[in-house]
């Protein structure tokens, strides 16, 4: 049998989000697979440290010129 369990590790113990229908002192194999999307993976963390090592001049981004900046339009009553 195959069955997806979600479970918390708390304290050093696997706790089941649901109850298990299995019998008391059953042997059962785990698959760990974490469901954690707040911890990037290794290669993510290798990904942002090569962008952070970009030199500021080595991006080049056009000026935006599709919309003025709504700020700089404001009416004088806005700001009080």
């Amino acid at each position: 049998m195959n069955k997806p369990v979600t479970a918390i590790y708390e304290n050093g113990v696997l706790r089941p989000l649901t109850p298990l229908n299995l019998p008391e002192h059953i042997q059962v194999r785990i698959t760990i697979q974490s469901s954690d999307t707040s911890m990037p993976s290794t290669n993510l963390w290798e990904e942002l440290d090569a962008i952070n090592k970009i030199e500021p001049q080595e991006i080049d981004l056009p000026p935006r010129k599709d919309r003025p900046n709504p700020i700089l339009e404001m009416s004088d009553e806005f700001f009080i």
